[in-house]
């Protein structure tokens, strides 16, 4: 590879290989640790609503939203990827899928962590709503 294609690879692909890279260092934390990091979420949002009680809930819908979010920058940078090397941004779909089967295998590794069909599901919702977005927004 010339280092012409090389630098118009890495300027495409690098968002998309250092997202893979989080997700992956996300998906790697043990499940204690997850708690964690969505305590800090759940705290903030019974600051702003201390009406609110139900802890698990919220537990459940920042890690959720998590998932959905992630994959959708994740599916953005890939569709502007898979388009700036010439191919169709639909094989994004394909590709944030197959990634989020592969995280879900890692975590089912991790101590605490599971592997969850229902995870694969919302990362590729969320993956296709990012590449929507693409698509809306670059549609030239």
């Amino acid at each position: 590879m010339n280092r012409k294609k090389l630098g118009k690879f890495l300027k495409n692909w690098s968002p998309v290989i250092l997202l893979m890279f989080i997700i992956f260092i996300f998906s790697n934390f043990a499940a204690t640790d997850s708690d964690k990091q969505s305590g800090l979420f759940v705290n903030l949002i019974k600051t702003l609503f201390p009406n609110l009680e139900n802890a698990s809930f919220l537990i459940n819908l920042v890690r959720k939203s998590a998932h959905f979010l992630e994959y959708a920058v994740f599916g953005f940078f890939t569709a502007r990827a898979f388009k700036k090397s010439g191919k169709s941004p639909l094989f994004a779909i394909d590709f944030c899928l197959a990634y989020s089967i592969t995280d879900e295998l890692h975590q089912y590794f991790v101590p605490g962590r599971s592997m969850q069909l229902s995870d694969i599901l919302l990362d590729t919702l969320g993956a296709t709503f990012g590449i929507f977005i693409y698509h809306l927004t670059h549609k030239k």
